[in-house]
């Protein structure tokens, strides 16, 4: 293999990496909780919390982000992309995704109730949401890791700290 598909191989794996480490730090609450509501018996009870749809709405903005991150950080071939579509891209996983969770999250407050529909669709907002946050965001990172990967690096100076006084 040569060596700049190899490099590209690695950035690749990189950034599902970094991506997929973000998505389990986002998960590792959601164990923790389950955990307790196991040991105190009621875990029916995970499903109707509120947070599902707080990571959602959370997961949904960072994909956003990450992947708008990496667009404005592209080198002139990526500068290409039709930026119609990207709008929307966009558009469609505000109006699918952000808004949805958001709703939920309100009529999970609001209601004094649990109500099923509200509990699946939560937790389905969440899982898409994860899924475009593992989607958009690798694309992203991987966008950045190709641009600093093409960057040269500066050489490294190391600064001497002078211990005496000023006085001395």
């Amino acid at each position: 293999m040569p060596e700049a598909e190899r490099r590209v191989a690695r950035n690749s794996t990189d950034s599902l990496c970094v991506v997929g480490a973000e998505a389990l730090f986002i998960v590792l609450p959601f164990v923790v909780i389950a955990i307790v509501l196991l040991q105190k018996g009621e875990l029916s009870k995970i499903a109707y919390m509120p947070e599902w749809a707080i990571a959602a709405a959370v997961l949904t903005g960072l994909s956003l982000v990450r992947f708008t991150t990496g667009l404005l950080h592209a080198n002139p071939e990526v500068e290409t992309f039709a930026w119609e579509r990207v709008m929307l891209i966009f558009s469609l996983i505000v109006i699918l995704a952000l808004v949805p969770s958001l709703l939920i999250l309100a009529l999970v407050l609001v209601s004094g109730v649990n109500s099923e529909y509200l509990a699946v669709a939560q937790i389905f907002l969440f899982l898409l949401s994860l899924s475009l946050f593992m989607t958009l965001g690798w694309t992203g990172q991987y966008i950045l890791a190709q641009e600093k990967a093409a960057e040269p690096s500066p050489p490294r100076e190391i600064a001497v700290i002078s211990s005496r006084a000023a006085g001395d």
